[in-house]
């Protein structure tokens, strides 16, 4: 049964210039997070990405949770999977998708746990 749905969707040229404080990435991203994103080619569209993906499990979870509680970390197959203070949370599914310039995820959270 879902018990909560969230989407974000973030334009990244306007993403740039929101994060070139790079203190504002150390309080949103986990190291972690911050790890996988540097590696990549192009960083800030794998960080608007992730940054989408911490929005709808917000929204999903309707209720205050903060950024640096959630961590979203690609596991060997690429496929996000949630964490929630430090555990992974296997009833939280999400979807990222970047396309031209738009950065957009879904989350969907399963009370089933499935």
């Amino acid at each position: 049964m879902i018990s909560g749905i969230g989407a974000d969707i973030e334009l990244i040229t306007r993403f740039k210039k929101k994060f070139a404080n790079k203190r504002f990435f150390e309080l949103i991203f986990t190291e972690r997070e911050r790890d996988y994103c540097e590696k990549k080619k192009e960083p800030i569209i794998s960080y608007a990405g992730k940054f989408c993906a911490k929005e709808s499990v917000i929204k999903a979870f309707g209720k205050k949770i903060f950024f640096k509680e959630i961590e979203i970390i690609n596991n060997q197959k690429g496929i996000p999977e949630v964490y929630i203070k430090g555990k992974l949370n296997k009833s939280i599914h999400c979807s990222i998708a970047h396309s031209g310039e738009y950065a957009v995820a879904y989350v969907i959270i399963d009370k089933n746990g499935r």
